[in-house]
């Protein structure tokens, strides 16, 4: 499946997160807090809290492409929205973190 472009932003599916990372060099955002993001995330993210928003956004170069995860997929649109207008592309995980643990059985294995 393709992605989906909406406002100003993709979401897309957790089979294309390799391949946007490869293509684009994105960085993949772990918007969780950082409890959370300590109990399990996806192999290679970083973490960069929502409640941060305001700092991190303006830290990261404006060209960077990111891929945003949360735990359902709620609060990254709220944060794709917010970042819109970078030069860099920004994209969703559709299903958040929920989503990978479901695509990889429960499995904190990685995403290549």
């Amino acid at each position: 499946m393709e992605q989906a472009q909406v406002y100003g932003f993709s979401m897309i599916h957790m089979d294309k997160i390799v391949e946007v990372m490869r293509r684009e060099k994105a960085l993949l955002v772990d918007l969780r807090s950082e409890e959370s993001y300590r109990g399990g995330h996806m192999n290679q993210a970083r973490n960069f809290p929502y409640s941060n928003i305001g700092q991190w956004s303006r830290e990261l170069p404006d060209k960077v492409s990111l891929i945003l995860y949360c735990e359902h997929g709620n609060l990254s649109l709220m944060a794709a929205r917010k970042l819109k207008g970078r030069k860099g592309a920004v994209y969703t995980v559709i299903g958040g973190y929920q989503a990978y643990r479901k695509w990889n059985g429960g499995q904190q294995k990685g995403l290549t």
